[in-house]
């Protein structure tokens, strides 16, 4: 899930506070942080996502859950394909099958 600070009096692990208005990725709600965070996305609970992965040998492949849709990326493209929006990710993916 993303949140967003949105009050002082957030600090990280290293006793260093977060500015207001820094964006992170938790894994859940951090409750002990109530009414100092907003909330910009839940995950979908069941849903793993389109993600491209180490397959060992400097391969990737984009892989929905255990099925892989794409192989024999090189690590740059993989990183890049990890930061495409889901519509994105899927017009990638359905181009490739094309080809």
């Amino acid at each position: 899930m993303r949140i967003k600070i949105t009050a002082p009096g957030i600090y990280d692990g290293k006793g260093k506070e977060i500015q207001v208005g820094t964006e992170l990725t938790v894994k859940t709600e951090p409750k002990g942080w109530a009414g100092r965070y907003t909330v910009l996305t839940e995950d979908q609970k069941g849903k793993t996502g389109v993600k491209a992965v180490h397959r060992g040998g400097g391969s990737y492949s984009i892989m929905d859950g255990d099925k892989e849709l794409v192989e024999k990326l090189g690590k740059d493209d993989a990183e890049a394909f990890n930061a495409l929006s889901d519509e994105d990710k899927a017009a990638f993916v359905a181009e490739q099958a094309k080809a």
